[in-house]
Parts: structure tokens; sequence; C-alpha cells
């Protein structure tokens, strides 16, 4: 019985030795998937023009993201920045609207604390490079948060990657510019919010021709053309479908009041003013409507109309 443990422990000592030897037999070897990465990495920042893009590497480990790109107009900075996650893989990707991904949940969560935008991108080397991206957070928003509402306490959830999206394509190049907008157009959304909320308070409810005076209409006039034209100021960044169209009209005929050159009755001009007013403080609630998840999901599920 000794002589047959005192063997199998010989045995086992020399399967160590050689598994050793064969593991000394040969340096590390990189991880295939990192090459694929790696080359999807590369075929990313091909496709992003340098003279509007530029795509930045991460000196730290990875916590998920692998670039930062900055959005650059007419050769000047502008302060836009965009994280990605680049996917490669060697497969063509499937030929459909949208390319499914699974994608693990962390990632998810992180992508959520980010003020500015991030973007997965799949990238497919057997494609010529094909590459597709997705709004992480305005996905999660108008889709997952919807779709799968119990998604956080999953390991991975798969997500739909839109074939529309493809690196490359003046729609997506122009896609791409309106997401990493869109940080500084929320700002600029509320600074215009901020300064057309209270015009419905600060003019006069009720108007009688005997009591409208020049002094009179300056009075309100004045603080709300201020309103008004810092309004107008944050115009820059604000999709146009968003504006009133009557906030030139109210700016225009209020600097003619204070200026004694209104073309008709004062209190005609007055009045007018009041209702073009009124107008521009109704397209906040158009304005709101955006930020409003539940009505982005309608619109999403009516029309089909998304961000992501």
């Amino acid at each position: 019985m000794l002589v047959v443990i005192f063997i199998l422990s010989l045995l086992g000592a020399l399967a160590l030795r050689l598994m050793e030897l064969i593991i000394m037999a040969y340096p590390p070897k990189r991880p295939n998937s990192h090459i694929i990465d790696t080359e999807a990495c590369s075929f990313v920042t091909s496709l992003m023009p340098s003279e509007n893009w530029v795509v930045r590497d991460l000196t730290e480990r990875d916590f998920g993201i692998d670039k930062i790109i900055e959005r650059f107009e007419n050769g000047f900075a502008t302060g836009e920045l965009m994280a990605i996650q680049v996917k490669g893989t060697n497969k063509p990707l499937e030929d459909k609207p949208e390319i499914p991904f699974s994608i693990d949940t962390k990632t998810l969560l992180y992508a959520e604390m980010f003020a500015i935008p991030f973007l997965l991108i799949r990238c497919s080397l057997a494609d010529d490079g094909a590459c597709y991206f997705v709004w992480l957070q305005e996905y999660i928003r108008v889709r997952l948060n919807f779709d799968n509402s119990s998604w956080r306490k999953q390991r991975s959830n798969t997500i739909l990657i839109p074939t529309s999206n493809r690196l490359g394509d003046t729609s997506a190049e122009s896609r791409l510019i309106h997401i990493s907008r869109f940080p500084k157009m929320k700002e600029s959304w509320i600074k215009y919010y901020i300064n057309t909320c209270d015009l419905a308070y600060r003019l006069p409810n009720y108007i009688e021709d005997d009591t409208v005076t020049l002094d009179f209409a300056i009075q309100y006039v004045l603080p709300v053309l201020d309103s008004l034209e810092k309004a107008n100021n944050m115009l820059g960044l604000i999709s146009n479908h968003f504006v009133a169209t009557k906030l030139s009209q109210a700016i225009e005929l209020g600097k003619r009041i204070c200026d004694k050159e209104f073309e008709s009755e004062l209190t005609d001009s007055f009045f007018k003013f009041v209702c073009l007013c009124s107008d521009v403080r109704k397209s906040i609630d158009v304005l709101s409507l955006r930020f409003d998840v539940d009505h982005m999901r309608f619109l999403y599920e009516s029309e089909g109309m998304a961000e992501y």
C-alpha cells in the first residue's frame, strides 16, 4: 500500500513539473480580444475627421472608457467632449436596422454617472471597419428603462444599436455633433427657461385704453425686454423647433415702444407686445417636454423618434 502511495505521489510530482516546463516554454500571449479591440479603436479614429474631432487615448487603467473625443469647429476648440467604449469583432454584423449587443450592466451604470455623453461603438473588422454607435445615457432613459425596468439587477443586458448611426456617414456626423453639444444645450435651455418663465407674471393681465400711457408701457416693457434679449442670446445652442417663432418680433416691438417708434396707437402696440410675450412664454412648455421621459418615450413609441 505504501509503495502505491509513493508511486502516485511521484507521478503527481512529475506531472506538475511537466506542466511547469510546458508553461515556461511559451512567453505571455496577448488575448485575441485585445488585438481585435485595438484594431477597432484604430478604425474608429480613422473614421473621425481630424479637422472636426480629436480622439485622445487614456493613460489610466480601463474603467470602461477607451477614448475621449473632443469636437473642434473651424479649427477652434468647442469644449464639447464625449467618452466612448469600443467593442470590436472579427465577424460580420447582422444586416438588420438594429444590431444586438450584450453589454455588462456595470458599464451601463457607469455611463449613467457621466455629465458628458457616453457612446458605445460596435466595430466589425470583417465589414471593412463598419462602426456603429449608440448614446448610452439616452438609450437607457428612452428605451431600456421602459423595455426592462429590472435591468439594473442583471449581470448584463442586450441593447440594440441603430445601423443608421454608422461612423463616416454624413447623417451620423450631424447626430454626433448634436450629441456632443447636448450638455451645453441643456444649460442654454435652462437659461432660456429662467428668462422666459416669468413673462406672464411681469405683464398686466388687464389693459384699459385710458390707462396706457408711455410711462406706463415702458415700466413694463423695459424689464421684460431685458429678459427677452437674454433668452435670445441662448438660441445659438437650442434647436429651432424649441424656440418661439415670435421671440424676435416681441424684441423688435419692445424696442420700438421704448424708442417711441411704434406704428399704431400705443395701446394697440402694447397689447400686441403682451400677446407676443405670452406666445414666447408658452414655448417653454414645449421645451420642458424634451426633459420629460414619458413624453420622449411616447414619441419613440408613436413616431419612432429618439436621439440615442
